[in-house]
């Protein structure tokens, strides 16, 4: 084994249970210095009856190794010495007593954390070259579901998850805010991350042509499979919003999407039961067709020339007041809200606390022990059970 050229934060001991000879129980060797020139280490071994495991010897050995090609040349140390028996339990009583506790690590020579730790010792590995070395020394799948299986596994697990989220989101919202971008550019990025539109969708369906004459842009499956079409426009919509006499208004690209949808879902209405049935009996999916609703997906804030984001949220809003079935939002609006639902998770992957406790209603009424409400069935009455009250 050869060193680093420098001393060691941590005390490293290393298990080798292979005997070397008979009577040989194994050993353990522990690094007191890994220097530029010299080694120091310490070997403790046991000696004994193999065939009824009692020890009969023990032996405490230090040795001062030298550095030859590169390599620690173990075998011709410079120095060694040696205690065994009672001389080992005088210094281990000796350094019982004056020396602390600190932080110490076992380990098997013949293991696979000892190559483990011989990769980390290195201290040049980065997270692609640990990743490597786990996946060529085992079952990846297995090494996966071992690390899910862990607390720290699983938290590392969704934090990666919820990385992967933030960058998708990252990335969506540069393109929502370059005006050359397409639907079609923002649609290829989206792929099938269904999470982006809220927790109550579990995926998308499996094809975009559910329906006779249409085809869906985001045909969403809800947790109980119930479908809900999403209907996606560029963000790039100059006129998503305008002036009109002393209001604002949504313009005739929202107009259109909207009747697009309200479109899909009138056909869905007309064919949906029928196509309900025959999803289930053929291919045996599950999609319940019955009254969908859709949204719609349209413009950015960024390229709607004099109107502020908070105008365009709220024309919108007042939009969708009128509206029963289909729901009209950006792509700002959309990925706000993304964003805002990976917070909540970190929250918890973090184990952050909840929100505080909701403050006390000042103008309810105090009430006092021992009262009661006069008109429940608990009440007491005010008269005695052998006089009427009237």
């Amino acid at each position: 084994m050869s060193g680093d050229g420098g001393d060691r934060d941590e005390f490293e001991v290393w298990v080798n249970r292979q005997p070397t000879r008979p009577g040989h129980f194994g050993y353990r060797t522990a690094w007191l210095k890994d220097g530029p020139q010299v080694a120091k280490t310490v070997t403790y071994a046991e000696f004994g009856d193999p065939t009824s495991g009692e020890v009969k010897n023990r032996e405490l050995r230090f040795r001062t190794s030298p550095r030859r090609a590169g390599q620690w040349d173990f075998d011709t140390p410079n120095k060694t010495w040696a205690c065994q028996n009672d001389e080992l339990d005088k210094l281990l009583a000796f350094l019982q007593s004056e020396v602390g506790t600190g932080h110490y690590r076992l380990v098997d020579r013949d293991s696979p954390q000892a190559a483990l730790v011989d990769l980390l010792s290195s201290g040049d590995v980065d997270v692609d070259t640990l990743v490597a070395a786990l996946v060529a020394g085992g079952n990846a799948v297995e090494l996966g579901l071992a690390l899910a299986r862990s607390a720290g596994g699983l938290v590392a697990a969704e934090t990666a998850v919820l990385e992967q989220r933030r960058a998708l989101i990252a990335r969506l919202r540069a393109m929502a805010a370059d005006p050359k971008t397409t639907e079609t550019n923002m649609q290829h990025v989206m792929g099938d991350s269904y999470w982006l539109f809220g927790g109550r969708y579990v995926g998308i369906a499996d094809r975009r042509n559910l329906v006779p004459l249409d085809q869906h842009d985001v045909p969403l499956v809800g947790a109980d499979g119930t479908l809900h079409i999403v209907e996606l426009k560029g963000p790039s919509v100059p006129r998503l919003v305008r002036r009109h006499r002393n209001h604002h208004i949504v313009g005739n690209e929202v107009h259109e999407a909207t009747s697009q949808a309200t479109n899909y879902l009138a056909n869905l209405d007309k064919h949906g039961a029928a196509l309900t049935t025959m999803y289930r009996d053929n291919f045996g999916l599950e999609y319940d067709m019955h009254r969908v609703f859709a949204t719609v997906v349209i413009g950015h804030p960024a390229h709607v020339d004099g109107v502020t984001a908070r105008q365009v949220e709220q024309t919108l809003r007042t939009y969708n007041s009128h509206l029963s079935r289909v729901e009209v939002m950006t792509w700002a609006m959309l990925l706000d809200a993304a964003e805002r639902a990976l917070n909540f998770e970190q929250e918890t992957v973090d184990g952050e606390p909840g929100p505080p406790p909701a403050e006390p209603d000042p103008w309810a009424t105090p009430s006092t022990p021992g009262d009661a409400d006069p008109w429940s069935g608990t009440a007491t009455s005010a008269w005695d059970d052998d006089e009427p009250p009237f």
